[in-house]
Protein backbone atom coordinates (compact mmCIF):
# COMPACT_ATOMS: atom_id res chain seq x y z
CA UNK A 1 0.00 0.00 0.00
CA UNK A 2 2.86 2.30 1.16
CA UNK A 3 4.64 1.94 -2.36
CA UNK A 4 1.32 2.40 -3.80
CA UNK A 5 0.87 5.65 -1.92
CA UNK A 6 4.59 6.53 -2.98
CA UNK A 7 4.16 6.13 -6.36
CA UNK A 8 0.75 8.36 -6.53
CA UNK A 9 2.43 11.08 -4.65
CA UNK A 10 5.32 11.08 -6.96
CA UNK A 11 3.14 11.23 -9.86
CA UNK A 12 0.93 14.10 -8.49
CA UNK A 13 4.26 16.18 -7.40
CA UNK A 14 6.18 15.56 -11.17
CA UNK A 15 2.30 16.52 -12.82
CA UNK A 16 2.30 19.50 -10.43
CA UNK A 17 5.90 20.91 -10.75
CA UNK A 18 5.22 20.86 -14.64
CA UNK A 19 2.03 23.05 -14.04
CA UNK A 20 3.32 25.10 -11.62
CA UNK A 21 6.21 25.52 -14.75
CA UNK A 22 4.08 26.15 -17.22
CA UNK A 23 2.28 28.97 -14.74
CA UNK A 24 5.62 30.76 -14.52
CA UNK A 25 6.37 30.79 -18.43
CA UNK A 26 2.56 32.34 -18.37
CA UNK A 27 3.63 35.13 -15.98
CA UNK A 28 7.11 36.15 -17.63
CA UNK A 29 5.07 36.13 -20.91
CA UNK A 30 2.50 38.35 -19.57
CA UNK A 31 5.37 40.61 -17.62
CA UNK A 32 6.44 41.54 -21.43
CA UNK A 33 3.62 41.93 -22.63
CA UNK A 34 3.10 44.81 -19.76
CA UNK A 35 6.20 46.28 -20.12
CA UNK A 36 6.02 46.61 -23.64
CA UNK A 37 2.93 48.18 -23.24
CA UNK A 38 3.96 50.57 -21.10
CA UNK A 39 7.02 51.63 -23.01
CA UNK A 40 4.67 51.96 -25.99
CA UNK A 41 2.30 53.90 -24.11
CA UNK A 42 5.57 56.08 -22.51
CA UNK A 43 6.43 56.56 -26.48
CA UNK A 44 3.13 57.27 -28.23
CA UNK A 45 2.52 60.44 -25.42
CA UNK A 46 5.94 61.62 -26.34
CA UNK A 47 4.47 62.35 -29.68
CA UNK A 48 3.59 65.44 -30.56
CA UNK A 49 1.18 64.55 -33.26
CA UNK A 50 -2.22 63.61 -32.74
CA UNK A 51 -2.46 60.58 -35.46
CA UNK A 52 0.00 57.15 -35.62
CA UNK A 53 0.30 54.64 -38.09
CA UNK A 54 -0.91 50.82 -36.16
CA UNK A 55 0.43 48.10 -37.05
CA UNK A 56 -2.02 45.29 -37.81
CA UNK A 57 -0.44 42.29 -39.46
CA UNK A 58 0.75 43.29 -42.60
CA UNK A 59 -0.96 46.19 -43.00
CA UNK A 60 -0.97 49.80 -40.69
CA UNK A 61 -4.01 52.21 -40.15
CA UNK A 62 -4.20 55.40 -38.91
CA UNK A 63 -5.61 55.97 -35.88
CA UNK A 64 -5.95 58.81 -33.53
CA UNK A 65 -3.11 58.45 -30.86
CA UNK A 66 -5.31 58.62 -27.97
CA UNK A 67 -7.77 55.96 -29.56
CA UNK A 68 -4.37 53.84 -29.37
CA UNK A 69 -3.42 54.80 -25.61
CA UNK A 70 -6.68 53.86 -24.53
CA UNK A 71 -6.78 50.29 -26.39
CA UNK A 72 -3.10 50.02 -24.63
CA UNK A 73 -4.53 50.31 -21.60
CA UNK A 74 -7.63 48.29 -21.98
CA UNK A 75 -4.99 45.52 -22.81
CA UNK A 76 -3.02 46.25 -19.62
CA UNK A 77 -6.19 46.03 -17.74
CA UNK A 78 -6.51 42.38 -18.80
CA UNK A 79 -2.86 41.61 -18.56
CA UNK A 80 -3.25 42.76 -15.15
CA UNK A 81 -6.25 40.69 -14.73
CA UNK A 82 -4.43 37.45 -15.99
CA UNK A 83 -1.57 38.02 -13.44
CA UNK A 84 -3.49 38.28 -10.63
CA UNK A 85 -5.85 34.58 -11.65
CA UNK A 86 -2.01 32.92 -12.47
CA UNK A 87 -0.38 34.26 -9.18
CA UNK A 88 -3.47 32.55 -7.17
CA UNK A 89 -2.76 29.54 -9.03
CA UNK A 90 1.11 29.97 -8.75
CA UNK A 91 0.62 30.12 -4.65
CA UNK A 92 -1.76 27.05 -5.06
CA UNK A 93 0.83 24.88 -6.84
CA UNK A 94 3.32 25.83 -4.85
CA UNK A 95 1.39 25.29 -1.59
CA UNK A 96 0.68 21.34 -2.75
CA UNK A 97 4.11 21.02 -3.71
CA UNK A 98 4.97 21.74 -0.47
CA UNK A 99 2.38 19.23 0.66
CA UNK A 100 3.16 16.84 -1.30
CA UNK A 101 7.06 16.68 -0.36
CA UNK A 102 5.66 16.74 3.37
CA UNK A 103 3.51 14.01 2.83
CA UNK A 104 6.57 11.86 0.93
CA UNK A 105 9.01 12.52 3.86
CA UNK A 106 6.56 11.38 6.17
CA UNK A 107 5.50 8.20 4.35
CA UNK A 108 9.26 7.69 3.61
CA UNK A 109 10.25 8.10 7.70
CA UNK A 110 7.01 5.40 8.54
CA UNK A 111 8.48 2.51 6.29
CA UNK A 112 11.74 3.26 7.99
Amino acid sequence: MSTQLAQELATNLRSSKAQLNTVNQQLLMLERQDKLAQVTTNELESYPVNKVWRGLGKAFVLQDKSKYVKDLNHDAGIVEEQTKALKIKQHYLETTIEKIVENLKALMEKSK
